[in-house]
């Protein structure tokens, strides 16, 4: 129960995956609190946190809010937030099973598979029939190449609920692992009848044209559908990463400072701007924004990051070869034979600092 919500007064109503209506929780859990969310099966994210951060507030021992939050963080990308919020929720509740899948979920996006197996198992025990928990098995299993099973929890959560939007999803994910590349995007279509405001889902249909069907046309229309659903500083990376990818770089740089205007501090965002400010010439704003974004973004860095900030650092002037070696080094860490990271690193008289 975590896709929209509107006001109906001194009561919350949660609009469900199936699109439905039902009452969040106990008659406290949204006694006195009074929120418009829905114009046109809009949602907007950040008002939502905002307002179940109150609903926990007024009551502390209910689980509930905090499954709730957890899924939104889900949602909008926020996987850290998801995993520390659901961690929460469990060592309130530690055998509610909603608790413990959305935990689960968070576990497998950070790649801890074993632990995510665990608790979502342990959450199929206490509610087999739960959809919820069976799409999140399969994802799991997805995710550890285990395709016969993820196969068949998927199947039983579909059986149970045809229109779940997260079973859906996972379907559609399985399909994506598959190779099954049209057929994924077909199962997210019927996901986004169920739920059109959610920007997510636009986005993993964007992935697979992009990356499994190399259509860029149609991955920037889901990236555009991604914005018009829902935007905030996830949603309008996207768009300007795809930006960069189709060569449109100042197009890239204005859309991706759209989304720094909406969070100054997204990772993300700060690294393509610095990729599309770099390929613009502009060495002085990529270096900025690339000593910035990359410490934001930790390890999800690529190669390409890494020797691009070195070289911003190289070609700007004055050089900074005592600022680029560290990043030319990090190219070089995931791959020994980079070429443009060799490059920088002979640019700068193969000594740091030189």
């Amino acid at each position: 129960m975590h896709l929209m919500l509107y006001y109906r007064p001194c009561t919350w109503t949660v609009i469900t995956d199936r699109g439905g209506a039902g009452e969040a929780g106990s008659a406290g859990f949204g006694r006195c609190l009074c929120w418009l969310l829905w114009p046109s099966f809009f949602m907007n994210y950040a008002a939502a946190l905002t307002a179940y951060e109150r609903v926990a507030a007024l009551d502390p021992q209910n689980p509930e809010p905090l499954v709730v939050k957890s899924r939104l963080y889900m949602v909008n990308s926020n996987v850290a937030a998801a995993h520390a919020t659901a961690s929460d929720a469990v060592a309130l509740a530690p055998n509610d099973p909603d608790a413990l899948a959305a935990l689960a979920r968070s576990e497998d996006w950070l790649g801890d598979y074993e632990t995510a197996l665990e608790h979502a198992l342990d959450a199929y025990e206490l509610q087999p029939d739960n959809v919820e928990t069976l799409a999140i098995i399969s994802e799991i299993y997805a995710d550890v190449g285990n395709f016969t099973q993820a196969q068949t929890y998927i199947d039983q959560a579909l059986a149970l609920d045809a229109q779940h939007t997260l079973a859906l999803r996972n379907s559609a994910y399985l399909l994506e692992k598959l190779g099954k590349y049209q057929d994924a995007i077909a199962v997210l279509d019927q996901a986004l009848k169920q739920a059109p405001q959610r920007a997510d889902l636009h986005l993993e249909k964007a992935r697979i044209y992009r990356v499994g069907l190399g259509d860029f046309q149609n991955a920037m229309l889901a990236y555009r559908a991604a914005v018009d659903a829902n935007k905030t500083a996830v949603t309008l990376d996207a768009l300007g990463e795809g930006l960069y990818n189709v060569g449109d770089h100042l197009a890239a740089i204005r859309t991706l400072n759209d989304a720094l205007e909406l969070d100054p501090n997204y990772g993300p965002a700060l690294v393509h701007l610095g990729m599309a400010l770099y390929s613009r010439r502009n060495y002085e704003d990529a270096t900025a924004a690339f000593d910035k974004g990359l410490p934001l973004i930790g390890d999800a860095a690529r190669e390409e990051h890494y020797y691009t900030a070195g070289l911003a650092h190289v070609y700007k002037e004055p050089r900074e070869c005592e600022l680029a070696q560290p990043w030319l080094q990090k190219a070089l860490e995931k791959n020994p034979e980079s070429t443009p990271a060799l490059t920088g690193v002979k640019l700068c008289g193969n000594v740091p600092g030189s």
